[in-house]
């Protein structure tokens, strides 16, 4: 596993990966925009030079993007949906200029049209864009918390979506504070067990791509995405110490999104983590 965290925006690029290069991560998260905006920013070749030989000297790979929370592809509204595809491609563009393999995109919300309509203009969607993706990014999805009417929280929805696809062409990020809010028992190792045999049923564990681990603080089932410190929720150490130690492929980025990121609680976080996946 390759243990990262996700970069704050504040302090700049240079300044966070030496950042999280002294914590010793090997991967890396960012939002390569404003994640709660519809504009992506100028780019600049020079800078784009320079974050991937920053990477390279710091042997932090791979670079994983976040699209922005607002891109919605199961909206019912036509204007909605058509700046979510814009900036989805724009996302899917910066990511391949940044060298970065993956973008990571929450399924959406199908605004009361029913899940099944949802899922169907997901599809569609995906379909009429990927062609002008570029080939070497692949997009994401990951599971939800199912709070209203987002999709995606249940693993028959994920795998739904990617039935329709060549095999591998999308995968799927994992994110632990989700699958807990959405009802599968991590807190323990037969927990985690019963559930990601389960993912792998439906989804199939040679989908997942990158795992998010985040402890939450919420019910069991409560459909609330809250996060919390690596062993300090209701997850807790037992259920990451199971989680960490399921077997995963050596490459497989591990993103920290907890509370207060970009301060000394991600070398705490970090360190637990380490800790529990030793155990």
């Amino acid at each position: 596993m390759r243990f990262g965290v996700h970069m704050p925006q504040k302090g700049g690029f240079k300044k966070n990966v030496e950042r999280v290069a002294g914590l010793d991560c090997q991967s890396i998260q960012i939002f390569p925009g404003n994640p709660t905006g519809w504009k992506m920013g100028k780019l600049d070749e020079k800078d784009i030079a320079k974050r991937a030989a920053l990477l390279d000297e710091n042997s932090i790979k791979p670079l994983v993007v976040h699209s922005a929370y607002l891109i919605n592809l199961a909206s019912t509204s036509a204007e909605f949906l058509a700046r979510s595809r814009t900036l989805l491609q724009q996302t899917m563009e910066r990511a391949g200029a940044y060298r970065s393999p993956y973008v990571i995109l929450h399924t959406g919300n199908h605004g009361g049209q029913g899940a099944d309509n949802g899922l169907n203009q997901i599809v569609r969607v995906i379909k009429e864009d990927m062609a002008g993706w570029p080939a070497e990014v692949k997009l994401l999805l990951e599971n939800t918390a199912g709070s209203g009417t987002a999709l995606g929280a249940r693993f028959e929805e994920l795998a739904e979506i990617l039935s329709y696809f060549p095999k591998h062409a999308l995968g799927i990020c994992f994110d632990t504070a989700h699958a807990w809010a959405a009802g599968y028992d991590l807190s323990s190792t037969k927990g985690v067990k019963e559930t990601l045999a389960r993912f792998d049923a439906f989804v199939g564990l040679a989908n997942l791509y990158v795992i998010h681990v985040n402890d939450t603080y919420v019910e069991l089932g409560s459909k609330v995405d809250r996060h919390d410190h690596i062993g300090e929720g209701r997850i807790g150490r037992e259920g990451f110490a199971a989680f960490l130690n399921y077997g995963w492929p050596e490459d497989i980025p591990v993103i920290l999104e907890t509370p207060e990121n970009g301060t000394e609680w991600d070398r705490t976080n970090l360190e637990t983590l380490r800790d529990l996946a030793g155990s």
